[in-house]
Formats: C-alpha cells, sequence, structure tokens
C-alpha cells in the first residue's frame, strides 16, 4: 500500500566548501542541516555536488534522515538529483532502518514564495 507522508523544513545549516570554476562551469560542495516538522518529524544531513554555469546549473546529493516517519521512528537516505529535467529524490534501497526498515518510495520538495519548502514522501513500507 502506498502512502503519503507531508512536512515542511528549514534549512538550518548552510556549508560551502570548496570552489573549483576552471572555464565557465563552477563547481561547490555544500554541506547543510534540515530540521523537519509535519508527518515527517527529525533531522538530516545533506552532502551536496553543484555545477552551475551561465547557462544552467544541476546538483546530486545524498540525504540522511533521521525521522520518524507517520509515528515510525528510524531513517533512510534519500538520492537526489536536479538539472534542466526536474528535480528526482528517490529513497535509496536499502537504507531504510528502525522502524523504517524496508522502506522504498520517492519524495517531492515545493518552495513556495515566501521561501517555506514543503517536503513530500510517497513511500512504501
Amino acid at each position: 500500500m502506498t502512502n503519503t507522508a507531508t512536512a515542511s523544513f528549514t534549512v538550518d545549516g548552510w556549508e560551502p566548501q570548496a570552489t573549483d570554476k576552471p572555464e565557465s562551469t563552477e563547481f561547490s560542495r555544500v554541506s547543510l542541516t534540515k530540521t523537519f516538522t509535519g508527518d515527517v518529524e527529525g533531522t538530516s544531513a545533506v552532502e551536496m555536488l553543484t555545477a552551475v554555469n551561465g547557462t544552467s546549473s544541476a546538483y546530486v546529493a545524498f540525504e540522511r534522515l533521521a525521522v520518524t516517519v507517520d509515528g515510525r521512528k528510524g531513517g533512510f537516505v534519500l538520492h537526489h538529483s536536479a538539472g534542466e529535467n526536474g528535480h528526482h529524490l528517490i529513497v535509496l534501497p536499502g537504507s531504510g532502518h528502525g522502524e523504517l526498515a524496508g522502506l522504498t518510495g520517492t519524495a517531492e520538495i515545493v518552495k513556495d514564495d515566501e521561501g517555506n519548502h514543503t517536503f513530500t514522501l510517497t513511500y512504501e513500507l
């Protein structure tokens, strides 16, 4: 059975690392942390790599969540990829642990005009 859990989150920390800009595309590494409230409660740590130039931008990231989802405590890893063709978040197979062991699914992040983030996890357990 497919379930949906929705939460808001804040970005608590944003730490850019070394930046490399050979030719016209800049590479950056960013570590960030988040706090989730709602159907998903807890925190996460993200390691992100970005590529940005005057025409386009893209990133890949792995996010380790330590959360409660719909009352089940545990964690999992999200694999992010984003670019000109959209933003994709997939639960890394086999990464669920605790009461979230066996979790599979996808997620979506939406940012509104005021800068508020909504996180929606569509999952099976």
